[in-house]
């Protein structure tokens, strides 16, 4: 679990974490508002593309919501807490 000192997950870790798929969680990002094709989202998690800020912090959303409908924290970190600027 993160905390203001603690950065969270990444994005693999948090899939990993989640027991998702890349489909599932392509699914999940789009409901949130995300606009990555489904291949490009399984090339973010690859780390064959990186995502601007918005597409990660709604990747991030999305696996964060699924861990709160688990009734666990939002361990996976967003942009600005994540991506060294």
């Amino acid at each position: 679990m993160s905390t203001a000192a603690e950065p969270g997950l990444g994005l693999g870790d948090g899939l990993d974490l989640s027991g998702m798929s890349i489909n599932e969680l392509w699914l999940r990002q789009v409901s949130v508002g995300g606009t990555a094709g489904s291949l490009e989202t399984e090339a973010y998690l690859l780390g064959l593309l990186t995502p601007d800020r918005y597409q990660y912090d709604v990747l991030a959303q999305a696996l964060n919501e699924h861990f709160l409908e688990l009734g666990q924290d939002h361990p996976v970190g967003y942009w600005d807490a994540t991506v060294a600027h």
